[in-house]
């Protein structure tokens, strides 16, 4: 079992222009962690290989992974972009990450310069068993009709391949249903597709009749497609569930639609979609990554979230109601954890707090706030020295949460530190939490 060292601070020292006051750590989770876990980005997908978590998205220009041994700090982790379109192709859309064989494969869509009707889905292979790359581009994924499609990924039933994807009825723009199709290699389709799902409930058709980012979870026996409903660029953006009841996927039949979204917009939560699963480090917890919508009616302005989720006695996932930014949830084991330092409007502040450091070393701070004022900076002191500034970019609204991240050598022992927002009559800091791990 891996365990990361917990740099816990004990007593946390709040100090502020109505004076001062202290804030117990018992007050709060000693395995904490807080969303975003990246700022910004849609589509995103998670896999986990080893001890390592790697993550891709939606960037719009090129395909880029991310990698590591923590989910909720990916953001932090190493990155590569690992193929850049030439030839015309645009509008990078929703890339997988899938160990099949020995190798990787990334499917993702593509238009030809940036005309969505020429939307189709290609395939990149790995050159070698590093997820990292290189990679080499195969060429285009398709059924024998070659009509639009986005959205795609693999299922595996009885060691058997399913490409599954969203896509038009014809060649013409329509409502976007559900299809899939068998495979004879990670790169090839091998059958004609088979229609599976069209929208027509009204959460999935409200503002567009739009089924998308279908995902295969199997559990426990249990095949199951979660897909994305209605527009993704509005509130009502949800998931919805499709569950195999027999032992044939090309049998449209055996397919079985939940009448109601298993995952949608709550009070303060908007838009949430396009989601993979994974697994904590120790195998005894499933991870749902999704987007949402940064604020209510903020379009495509959105971030990258996660949570755990179970399984009812029945056998279906129970992905409950999206977390509330603002709140702190149990991490994943072996993760750092957040303190909260302050939390309500203020307008210069200075946000001082203690570490115990076991080990002398460089460690990483990670400041997760909320800025609706303009985009500022503070100022990070260790022991009265000044050691870097923290970028405090603005966050759209209130209660809209941004991460930052900065680096500072601490000695062992207990260390005062502060952030210095004294200098900042402008800003306007609704919250402001800070965690603290070492840096490899």
């Amino acid at each position: 079992m891996r365990r990361r060292t917990l740099l816990a601070m004990p007593a946390l020292m709040l100090l502020g222009a109505a004076g001062c006051g202290e804030l117990l750590a018992s007050r709060y989770p000693t395995d904490a962690y807080m969303n975003p876990i990246m700022n910004s980005g849609a589509d995103p997908w998670v896999i986990r290989s080893g001890d390592m978590y790697y993550l891709t998205m939606t960037t719009g220009n090129n395909v880029t992974i991310w990698a590591s041994k923590d989910l909720t700090n990916i953001a932090q982790g190493q990155s590569a972009i690992v193929w850049t379109p030439s030839g015309g192709f645009a509008d990078i859309w929703a890339p997988e990450l899938h160990h099949i064989g020995n190798r990787w494969y990334i499917y993702f869509a593509a238009d030809q310069r940036g005309d969505n009707a020429t939307h189709r889905m290609y395939v990149l292979e790995s050159m070698t068993e590093n997820p990292m790359g290189p990679y080499l581009f195969t060429g285009q994924i398709t059924s024998a009709d070659n009509h639009w499609a986005i959205d795609g990924t693999v299922l595996t039933v009885d060691s058997n391949l399913y490409f599954v994807w969203s896509g038009w009825a014809e060649t013409k723009s329509g409502p976007q249903n559900l299809y899939i199709a068998p495979m004879s290699s990670p790169t090839t389709i091998s059958g004609p597709r088979v229609e599976i799902s069209v929208p027509t409930y009204e959460w999935e058709t409200s503002h567009a009749a739009i089924n998308e980012g279908p995902e295969a979870l199997v559990h426990n026996g249990n095949v199951f497609i979660i897909y994305s409903a209605n527009a993704s660029w509005t509130n009502a953006y949800c998931l919805g569930q499709l569950t195999l009841h027999g032992t044939n996927p090309l049998q449209a039949s055996q397919w079985m639609k939940s009448s109601e979204p298993v995952f949608q917009s709550s009070s303060v939560v908007f838009g949430p979609g396009h989601a993979s699963y994974t697994l904590s480090p120790e195998d005894d917890q499933h991870w749902i990554v999704y987007h949402a919508a940064q604020y209510k009616g903020a379009g495509w302005t959105r971030n990258v979230r996660t949570q755990p989720f179970s399984f009812t006695r029945t056998g279906d996932p129970a992905f409950g109601t999206p977390d509330p930014i603002t709140a702190l949830g149990h991490a994943p084991s072996g993760e750092p954890t957040y303190r909260q330092l302050a939390q309500g409007q203020s307008t210069a502040q200075a946000y001082h707090f203690s570490i115990r450091i076991h080990r002398a070393g460089t460690y990483r701070l990670w400041v997760h706030y909320s800025n609706a004022g303009p985009t500022t900076s503070a100022t990070l002191t260790v022991k009265g020295t000044p050691i870097t500034e923290i970028p405090f970019s603005k966050t759209t609204t209130t209660g809209s949460y941004f991460f930052t991240v900065a680096a500072a050598v601490f000695t062992e022992g207990l260390t005062m530190a502060t952030i210095d927002l004294q200098n900042l009559p402008l800003a306007n800091i609704d919250a402001v939490w800070v965690s603290v791990d070492p840096i490899a």
